[in-house]
């Protein structure tokens, strides 16, 4: 089965199967990355959740970030 035809039938799957099929497969790619320091990694997010409500930064749209994902992972 290739990986389009996985997310085919992924995508065929009532919501609720599809949001825990998404979490197990989330937790799957977390156990696989290096550990982190937690309070690092909290505060980076407070401090990135400050800029863009103050408006220093802008974020970016989901599609905007799944390409650099994408690229990042050479799954162009």
């Amino acid at each position: 089965m290739t990986a389009e035809e996985l997310i085919a039938d992924a995508m065929a799957l009532p919501l609720a199967e599809r949001v825990s099929l998404a979490q197990a497969l989330w937790e799957s790619i977390d156990a696989g990355l290096p550990d982190t320091d937690e309070s690092a990694a909290v505060k980076e997010a407070i401090q990135r959740d400050e800029e863009l409500s103050s408006g220093k930064v802008t974020g970016r749209t989901h599609e905007e970030v799944m390409r650099a994902a994408r690229r990042a992972l050479e799954c162009d």
